[in-house]
């Protein structure tokens, strides 16, 4: 039992597929800007009751094509629509008009998701329909089904639930999503400006409560990760960080240049920001493979 509840730990933590790198610091508390961020704007769009036990994924397409015309190599792993909707074999995302050029963000969140973007909503609508999908009424809302698909398509969004769930991952009702969650507020202070966050499940009973894998950018080759974990207690982060700081020294020069930082405010926890390396040739080895960092937080 002990096994099992520590391998489901470290895959919410190692595949949380959530600042700059110049940052020494920073405190896990709100900044002075109210405006929501793009990182929680998006994930207003996700249930907090949707979330419990599962990961949420947020990606800013947008912002990763215009670093692709820079190199159009680099962000393949990591800076594409993770959405079941396009990477299902049940449903031919092209068939129906949809493309992954036309979402701007994309957040998930298990088998439910949005998509913001430019969509041309009658040609998708005209599709569906004559691909077999049947118009249905959920809440006051014109939506599509078919196969234990759902959408709901507007030119400017597009809501799905697959694998029989509806939408109500992505209609949170008001001050019920993730956004209004302090944990998720507080991570995404933590993160900074990200292009592409993954969260792990939430346990309020876990020594690490909440983590996030982010993906940073300057520029198309001066690419960071970074990793937010909220803790139980002070004690614990700085545990935390004692932990992050040996696996950097052990894996020299793995992780070099990387930057351990304990969270301080409301919301104790702890932040490392690792560069990528100059010959790598894709970003995102956090996410992908050095999740060396990751399984050391789940070993609290």
């Amino acid at each position: 039992m002990r096994r099992a509840r520590e391998r489901s730990r470290i895959g919410g933590i190692a595949f949380a597929c959530l600042l700059s790198v110049l940052t020494t610091g920073c405190s896990s508390g709100s900044g002075g800007d109210d405006s929501p961020s793009a990182l929680m704007d998006a994930v207003g769009h996700i249930s907090i009751a949707g979330a419990t036990g599962a990961q949420v994924s947020y990606l800013d397409a947008a912002r990763v094509r215009s670093l692709e015309k820079g190199d159009s190599q680099r962000f393949r792993a990591v800076g594409q629509a993770g959405s079941p909707l396009m990477t299902g074999y049940r449903f031919n995302a092209h068939a129906y008009g949809l493309d992954p050029a036309m979402i701007d963000t994309d957040v998930t969140n298990g088998y439910a998701g949005h998509w913001q973007g430019s969509f041309d909503a009658d040609r998708v609508t005209a599709k569906l329909k004559t691909g077999g999908f049947a118009r249905r009424t959920w809440h006051g809302e014109t939506v599509w089904t078919k196969d234990g698909i759902t959408l709901q398509v507007a030119k400017d969004e597009i809501s799905f639930g697959y694998a029989g769930k509806d939408l109500s991952a992505v209609r949170p009702a008001k001050g019920k999503s993730v956004a209004d969650d302090p944990d998720y507020r507080a991570l995404g202070d933590c993160l900074g400006d990200v292009y592409r966050v993954d969260f792990g499940g939430k346990n309020p009973k876990d020594p690490v409560r909440l983590s996030a894998t982010g993906q940073l950018a300057k520029s198309a080759k001066q690419t960071s990760g970074v990793i937010c974990a909220l803790t139980d207690g002070k004690r614990t982060a700085e545990r935390a960080a004692d932990r992050l700081k040996s696996v950097i020294h052990q894996r020299a020069p793995r992780f070099d240049g990387a930057k351990v930082t304990v969270l301080t405010g409301d919301s104790p926890g702890v932040k490392v920001t690792v560069p990528d390396r100059p010959g790598d040739k894709r970003a995102g080895r956090l996410l992908i493979s050095d999740i060396d960092l990751q399984l050391a937080l789940s070993k609290l």
